[in-house]
């Protein structure tokens, strides 16, 4: 009786120390994009709260280092910049060449656009966290 193997998804409590961190530096980037007007506009703004809030409420409760979980968001605020900056520049440009129609294709489009960084960032980020978890977990058994 004392051999019995339990099968199915194993429960693990989420880490809310590496949670509560997260949401303090969510909340700390964006004071820093409001109050320096970082981001060229504010669906800009808007986006990257949004990839700050998902990333942070479902990578940081997994396993992980801390250190690493804040730089992949540091990373993916970065990434977010750069397609911002590349976006407007595309948007002036097919508006100079294409007219001023063309910006309602901008307005329709632009969140589908957004969720193009946003879910690679947080896959990219997903998979850097697990292959650190089994790169952890081959060191332990071959330690062992």
């Amino acid at each position: 009786m004392g051999n019995r193997h339990r099968f199915g998804p194993r429960r693990e409590r989420p880490n809310y120390l590496h949670l509560s961190v997260g949401v303090c530096v969510a909340v700390v980037m964006f004071l820093v994009y409001s109050f320096l007007h970082c981001t060229p506009n504010e669906p800009a703004l808007v986006s990257i709260t949004f990839f700050n809030f998902l990333f942070v409420f479902l990578i940081f409760p997994l396993k992980g280092s801390l250190l690493r979980k804040v730089s992949l968001l540091a990373s993916g605020n970065i990434v977010g910049l750069a397609w911002y900056l590349i976006r407007s520049s595309f948007q002036v440009a097919s508006a100079y060449h294409l007219g001023e129609a063309f910006k309602v294709v901008y307005v329709v489009i632009g969140p589908i656009i957004d969720l193009i960084w946003i879910v690679s960032v947080w896959s990219w980020g997903l998979s850097v966290l697990a292959s650190a978890q089994r790169r952890n977990e081959g060191k332990k058994k071959g330690g062992s």
